[in-house]
């Protein structure tokens, strides 16, 4: 079977691990958000270029060149010039 060991040392020891684990625990908690500190703007700006990518190849988005429609081609006029042409009072 098994045999248990006593415990021969101190309560020193076991306080000083776990002191140990307490600041190693939160340097790395102290590395982890310094590191993301530093990377943030790396990856915003490569999802950035990403989206910007995937919106210009939408075709709702391209920019074309702008043209009249066809309903407009023909001369305008003002609106106080049109009102005695068709109007129902005479």
């Amino acid at each position: 079977m098994f045999k248990l060991n006593p415990l021969d040392h101190s309560k020193w020891w076991d306080l000083s691990a776990l002191f140990g684990l307490l600041v190693c625990y939160r340097f790395g908690f102290f590395l982890v958000l310094k590191l993301r500190e530093r990377t943030t703007p790396f990856f915003r700006s490569l999802y950035m270029k990403k989206t910007i990518h995937q919106l210009n190849k939408r075709p709702s988005f391209r920019r074309k060149p702008s043209l009249q429609s066809k309903r407009h081609h023909n001369n305008l006029y003002s609106l106080s010039s049109q009102e005695g042409l068709s109007s129902p009072i005479p």
